[in-house]
């Protein structure tokens, strides 16, 4: 039991080092689903990134309820729906992200960099950080090849 809370309590960031895999994956054997080489439009952009913020905040709810889960089976269940609902969540975030800055023309891997510095630049100052977020999404709605 005890190890199941565990992994209720460590769902982020293992979501998240899963996620990552998977899109390396995806880049180096070339699938179509997970490959940030293939460009996206903006409408998409907006959308997709929308929904992934969604599906990530379930991916929380269900962590927070395995590490409270009284039975084996119920705590099985939530780490179940919670590792399913994070790594679609944040590999979807990424992907959205990263083939839109495929689109515009600038290297894919640009976009989780520029992730890293904005939440590393939030233990400095909060308030450059949200300018930095505010403008990767505005630079990342720009028209690119694909005009929708």
């Amino acid at each position: 039991m005890e190890i199941l809370n565990w992994l209720g309590f460590a769902m982020l960031p293992i979501g998240i080092i899963i996620s990552i895999l998977l899109i390396i994956f995806g880049t180096i054997k070339e699938v179509k689903f997970i490959n940030p080489r293939i460009p996206l439009g903006r409408l998409f952009f907006f959308f997709g990134s929308g929904f992934s913020f969604v599906v990530g905040v379930i991916s929380l709810k269900y962590g927070h309820s395995a590490l409270y889960a009284n039975s084996i089976s119920d705590g099985l269940i939530y780490n179940i729906l919670g590792y399913s609902f994070c790594i679609y969540g944040f590999t979807f975030f990424f992907m959205t992200g990263m083939r839109r800055a495929s689109d515009i023309g600038i290297p894919f891997w640009i976009y989780p960099t520029f992730i890293i510095i904005t939440l590393l630049s939030r233990f400095i100052n909060e308030e450059i950080s949200e300018f930095l977020f505010l403008g990767m999404y505005i630079f990342l709605l720009q028209p690119g090849r694909i005009n929708n």
